[in-house]
């Protein structure tokens, strides 16, 4: 399936192949670009294609941008038209404005811009010519421009006339030398419609001996060499002669030197009609064993335009049988007949031409459809089999096979081959040498196609015992920008079977073969760019969440220490009083039992630190109301209190940490009750929030506790998000999700809003953007958890100092029935 068919489509005209490649990477990926190298071939595509865009270069030769411009909107004129141009002239945006254009790009293009550019046009965004005057020097222009045209077309029939008119000079010359030249004109008219070289040939000497009573006629034409005389440099071949003299000549390949010593030699070298009265006697004529009655013979030229292509003898028995006269008819003869082997020779050509144009036409679908299958293959290995399996396919070929240079530059090594053969090269670890004898090698040194017609015969083919059967080959070089990244092989087990008409179309398919492995290859780049990013993201934050959480659970068990110390302190200091006490105190109350407890305390903490006499001497030394500055009850219950806050801190970590992996019970919840219980419960002022709930919004099953608590933190970052913001707004919006089956919920604020370096570290335990504010950094990465294992996701968007909005995807049900909703899960 054509990926592009729902693209919008951008037509960009321009001579500048590098600009429109530019075009073609910057805005391929999220439209349907069509190029067009000349404004005429421009508008047909525009009104063939109808794009829902036009790029077009105001300086192309011929047919110039503004006069395209002006044409595609005379044509469709709903259609956009916006010049891209480097003409950056003080009036250069007004000309092309006046022109038609609905807007106007400088180049060079701004890649980072060109993208949000382009969106703006296709979404309406239009420019108008405020100065009228540039419309009417426009046209103008336009007016002096088709003067010249005019002018031109003026001239050229002129010249018709003046050809014309010779033509009737000649006709007139003609008429007057009917006689002789009627016999010639019925050769012609004889000879003049058929197209068949051979037959065309073979006919002529037969006309032209049964016409005029000739004792033989042959034709002569120039080797395929060369198209140029050049004297001693070619021979001329019979490719016709009269009976069986000359079919006996023309199977013994009868060739003759070109101005050469004989007759036909000297005709087609000095380009005029040579005639022998008495061949017995003429030092030029080739005694011929086939032809011992001939005793006279003529030898015209034949010569189209400015060539000459051979040759045309004629015969008789009788001496002095030609004169001028005949020259002048026989020549003309000739002339026809140079015509029409030249028209035969353009009939096979055309013809030939038409085949290879056809087949060419079918090479391109092919390309295409090569194109089309494998360059939304972003999988290099399955790329490069679907390849060669695709093209063998398309194209009717024994074998393709794909190889790519490897990291040393050295050998080209086959990744991918047809069959059971590429199976078995590619087991065998297939390579060749860049720069080797090898047809691959070869194509990826010289930067060009190779073809091997007959791989037998080739030295530059490495005859592979895999493919025993290759006739022909040819090797496509995959070039990527300035680089060589390997060579595509294509084998046929036809002799001939490629042509240089076939590189453009395969060169075509290998060109569209090198951007799916580029793609392939940076799609892969970038996934472990990606993964190293996201390692490096992921270490980052965890560092710093790290650095937070220590930071953290430091404040929070630092008063700890100190008031454990002050407690063990007046401990130490209340129970030397009580050892000062029961020094003095009668012996029944020391045996008392409760004296002799704090008795054995005082020992016990006397034995741990050795202060106990110290404390006691010191105390000793105050005075009452300095003992009571010095011991509070109320101080140690203070750091009691301060101990049990702050462990009490600590330990409710673990309600974030392991509250997502509780027992869970599933059941369907209605989202905007959920939500309207939720912010209610936050006592979020009216003024604030907003909701909106869409009427078709779909029951989510969840645990509602846990899906409470999502919500719940997210509405609180909002809310402390905008702790400083003087115009607070909060908007909860509950959807249908453009992704089938799922519902999703903004919450949105207009808070201080996320920098992007922050972004990826937010989700991680125990980092916060709170600073001093508190939070444990744990409540994000806590949502993240329910909503992942409700087989759903959180995203955000967030722009600083405009707000952020965190999008909550919940996959939905239709049908509440399922009993399965209702089970506790584990």
């Amino acid at each position: 399936m054509d990926q592009t068919a729902n693209r919008p489509k951008i037509l960009c005209i321009g001579d500048a192949p590098e600009v429109r490649t530019l075009i073609r990477r910057l805005l391929s990926s999220h439209y349907h670009v069509l190029e067009a190298d000349d404004g005429l071939q421009g508008v047909e595509m525009a009104v063939d294609a109808q794009p829902d865009l036009i790029l077009v270069d105001l300086r192309m030769p011929h047919f110039s941008g503004y006069e395209v411009a002006t044409r595609i909107k005379s044509l469709i004129p709903q259609i956009p038209v916006v010049a891209l141009t480097a003409d950056v002239t003080s009036d250069a945006h007004e000309r092309a404005l006046a022109a038609g254009c609905d807007g106007y790009l400088a180049k060079p293009i701004d890649p980072d811009k060109f993208k949000d550019q382009v969106q703006a046009l296709l979404a309406g965004e239009r420019e108008e010519l405020g100065d009228d005057s540039y419309r009417q020097a426009y046209q103008q222009t336009l007016v002096a421009r088709l003067e010249g045209k005019v002018r031109e077309l003026t001239q050229a029939l002129q010249r018709n006339a003046e050809l014309n008119e010779k033509n009737l000079q000649l006709l007139e010359h003609a008429q007057r030398q009917a006689r002789l030249l009627g016999a010639a004109a019925k050769v012609g008219r004889s000879i003049a419609s058929i197209l068949n070289l051979d037959a065309l040939l073979s006919a002529t000497v037969d006309v032209i001996c049964d016409e005029f009573g000739f004792y033989y006629a042959g034709v002569f034409l120039i080797d395929e060499a060369g198209s140029r005389v050049e004297p001693g440099g070619e021979w001329v071949v019979l490719r016709a002669g009269r009976g069986e003299a000359g079919a006996a000549m023309v199977a013994a390949g009868h060739k003759l030197k070109v101005n050469g010593h004989s007759m036909i030699g000297a005709a087609t070298g000095r380009r005029k009609a040579r005639i022998a009265l008495d061949v017995g006697e003429e030092p030029v004529h080739f005694k011929n064993p086939y032809l011992p009655d001939t005793r006279s013979e003529m030898a015209l030229p034949l010569i189209a335009g400015d060539e000459v292509i051979g040759a045309l003898t004629v015969q008789s028995t009788k001496e002095a049988a030609f004169g001028d006269d005949d020259v002048t008819a026989l020549q003309a003869m000739a002339d026809q007949l140079a015509i029409a082997i030249h028209n035969a020779r353009l009939h096979f050509e055309n013809r030939w031409l038409l085949a290879q144009t056809e087949r060419s036409r079918r090479l391109l679908e092919a390309a295409a459809q090569v194109g089309r299958d494998v360059t939304s293959i972003l999988d290099l290995d399955e790329l490069l089999n679907k390849t060669v399996d695709i093209m063998c396919d398309a194209y009717g070929f024994y074998y393709a096979g794909v190889f790519l240079i490897d990291g040393e530059g050295e050998w080209a090594v086959l990744r991918a081959g047809r069959g059971e053969a590429g199976a078995a090269m590619l087991a065998a670890g297939h390579k060749l040498k860049v720069g080797g004898l090898s047809m691959i090698g070869t194509a990826i040194r010289q930067r060009k196609a190779r073809i091997a017609l007959d791989v037998g015969e080739e030295p530059v083919h490495f005859k592979n015992p895999h493919l025993p059967d290759t006739r022909s080959e040819m090797a496509l070089p995959l070039v990527s920008g300035d680089e060589v990244i390997g060579a595509l092989t294509v084998q046929s087990v036809e002799e001939a079977a490629f042509t240089d008409a076939d590189v453009t179309a395969l060169q075509t398919m290998a060109d569209q073969l090198v951007v799916a492995i580029n793609n392939a290859r940076l799609l892969k780049e970038l996934e472990a760019t990606h993964g190293e990013l996201v390692r490096a993201k992921t270490f980052e934050a965890i560092a710093t969440a790290t650095g937070e959480a220590i930071h953290w659970v430091g404040n929070k068990a630092a008063p700890i220490p100190g008031s454990v110390a002050r407690i063990a302190e007046d401990l130490v200091r209340y129970l030397a009083l009580v050892n000062a006490l029961l020094a003095e105190a009668p012996s029944e109350l020391r045996e008392h039992k409760a004296a002799q407890l704090l008795a054995e305390a005082a020992m016990e903490i006397g034995s741990r630190n050795g202060f106990l006499e110290q404390t006691q001497a010191e105390l000793e030394a105050q005075s009452l109301k300095r003992l009571r500055k010095m011991l509070s009850i109320e101080s140690i219950f203070e750091d009691l209190e301060i101990i049990e806050s702050s462990a009490r801190a600590i330990l409710n970590i673990k309600e974030d940490l392991i509250g997502p992996a509780r027992k869970r019970k599933k059941e369907v919840i209605s989202l905007p009750d959920l939500l309207q219980e939720t912010i209610a419960s936050m006592g979020i002022p009216d003024e604030i929030v907003r909701t909106l709930f869409a009427d078709d919004l779909l029951l989510v099953p969840a645990d509602r506790a846990q899906l409470a608590r999502v919500f719940t933190n997210l509405i609180k970052n909002a809310m402390e998000a905008m702790e400083d913001v003087e115009d607070k707004t909060l908007f909860v919006w509950a959807r249908k999700a453009d992704e089938p089956g799922f519902v999703v919920v903004d919450v949105t604020d207009s808070g201080v809003g996320i920098t992007p370096d922050q972004i990826d570290k937010i989700w991680v335990a125990f980092y916060t953007t709170k600073g001093d504010r508190g939070g444990t950094g744990l409540g994000l990465a806590a949502c993240a958890q329910i909503v992942g294992q409700l087989d759903g996701k959180i995203t955000l968007e967030s722009e600083v100092g405009l707000g952020t909005t965190f999008s909550v995807f919940l996959p939905a049900v239709e049908d509440t029935s399922d009993s399965s909703l209702e089970r506790t899960e584990q």
